[in-house]
């Protein structure tokens, strides 16, 4: 009888030792992938780094990058640069370099500033920047 008491403690406590190691790696594995709180406020390159439209292109991100995250960017960067929406653009310098960017971004905002709605912004994007894709 007092053999199966002893058992029966081990297992209790080896089971509160891997409840206990389970909780710890846990919380160190959410702490290091977690991302700072800088990180996931810069979503974009910072707007000052650029002048004029390029600027205001990198503002308008800045600003909305949930609508940017929503709409297509037409210059082919999916292609050559894995982009998959127009907010890509502007978390690197691939914007700053890029005219079609650059017009999407910037006539995004202002329609959206406007009180467009997104589908109807997606569709003016498409229909001015869209040749041939």
């Amino acid at each position: 009888m007092h053999g199966g008491s002893t058992s029966r403690g081990c297992l209790v406590v080896g089971g509160v030792v891997i409840a206990l190691l389970t909780l710890v790696s846990a919380t160190i594995y959410r702490v290091r992938l977690a991302p700072s709180a800088a990180a996931e406020q810069a979503l974009t390159l910072d707007p000052k780094q650029f002048e004029g439209d390029t600027r205001m292109a990198y503002e308008v991100a800045k600003a909305h990058p949930d609508l940017l995250a929503q709409l297509d960017c037409y210059c082919g960067c999916e292609q050559h640069e894995g982009h998959k929406n127009l907010l890509d653009c502007f978390r690197t310098n691939h914007g700053a370099g890029c005219d079609t960017c650059v017009g999407e971004a910037v006539a995004a905002g202002k329609l959206a500033d406007g009180g467009m709605p997104v589908d109807q912004i997606r569709q003016a994007l498409h229909d001015r920047y869209a040749h041939g894709s």
